[in-house]
């Protein structure tokens, strides 16, 4: 094995290791690329285990922690319109 080859896998290890598992912030545990938790509100009353601060993000990678969706009902016929 040459010493490049070494050292460029030791840099993926270590990148790996700050970053968490499969890029995951260690602090809240949510992907790079995903939504926060999903939290909903229908009929204007939050869900149970609703968050104090929708709007928190994690103090280490900045990430939204919640994603909040509200579920607004309209005339029959006209479905549904997701607030998020």
């Amino acid at each position: 094995m040459s010493r490049g080859n070494l050292h460029r896998r030791l840099e993926r290890l270590e990148a790996s290791a700050r970053s968490g598992p499969s890029g995951r912030c260690p602090e809240c545990g949510l992907p790079p690329d995903g939504p926060g938790r999903i939290v909903l509100i229908d009929g204007g009353t939050p869900a149970e285990g609703f968050p104090d601060d929708p709007g928190e993000c994690c103090s280490r990678c900045g990430r939204p922690l919640w994603c909040v969706v509200r579920l607004v009902y309209g005339e029959e016929g006209e479905g549904a319109i997701a607030d998020a």
